[in-house]
């Protein structure tokens, strides 16, 4: 019988979607990856025969993929040992991420280190926001504003919905001066005041605004601005 021919409620794509990735067998996971058996045989069949011939997802895992054509399993084409391969290697590169050490913003030099390769050489203005935790360490950072720096473009809104998102501690805000000039201009400090204030009354700390160049930093809270 083909998987489509089944309860929903056994298929696993539909049981991954009502019930969760829990609910679902590492042959029933694999199946879905597969997508589509072959003449007498669908894609559960063709995961549980894997899984048996193999011994386990570790070592299915450790073998090229002309290994796993070595097997001849009638159904598992390159094609489908690629797919499979590949979602392994996402799932240990997720894995791998988590025990990357975090970033942490001691200094306005942390931020403007991190941020220099990025920023720096553009011709153009980029305003950026860093979501941060309690311990100053980045969660995430995104783009508000590119192009002419305009206070009028930069809006509170915008920035506290991705940090609430986030749910960030503070926000460092950051962005580039291509002239190089390391001075705030008046849309720069009336950004960071506006800003600064809706931070205050939400309980998000506007930590610091770092103006990068290519010739050096500008911290506003070194300058008491924040």
């Amino acid at each position: 019988m083909k998987i489509k021919d089944w309860p929903s409620s056994d298929r696993p794509r539909e049981k991954y979607y009502q019930f969760g990735n829990y609910a679902l067998t590492d042959a029933e996971l694999m199946a879905i990856i597969i997508g589509k058996g072959v003449k007498n045989r669908s894609a559960l069949d063709l995961s549980k025969e894997i899984l048996k011939r193999v011994g386990s997802l570790k070592r299915l895992s450790q073998k090229s993929v002309r290994e796993i054509e070595a097997l001849k399993i009638p159904g598992l084409g390159r094609v489908k040992i690629i797919s499979i391969l590949a979602a392994l290697e996402l799932g240990r590169r997720s894995l791998s991420k988590k025990n990357e050490p975090k970033i942490k913003f001691q200094s306005p030099r942390d931020v403007y280190e991190y941020y220099y390769p990025l920023i720096a050489g553009l011709k153009y203005e980029l305003f950026k926001v860093a979501a941060v935790d309690g311990e100053n360490g980045l969660i995430k950072d995104t783009t508000i504003s590119k192009g002419i720096l305009d206070a009028s473009l930069v809006h509170p809104r915008e920035v506290f919905k991705f940090a609430i998102n986030e749910n960030a501690s503070g926000l460092f805000l950051i962005h580039n001066h291509p002239s190089g000039i390391l001075k705030p201009s008046e849309d720069d400090l009336k950004i960071t005041q506006r800003l600064y204030d809706v931070g205050e009354l939400m309980g998000i700390r506007i930590i610091d605004h770092i103006i990068v160049t290519e010739k050096g930093l500008y911290s506003f809270s070194e300058h008491n601005l924040i």
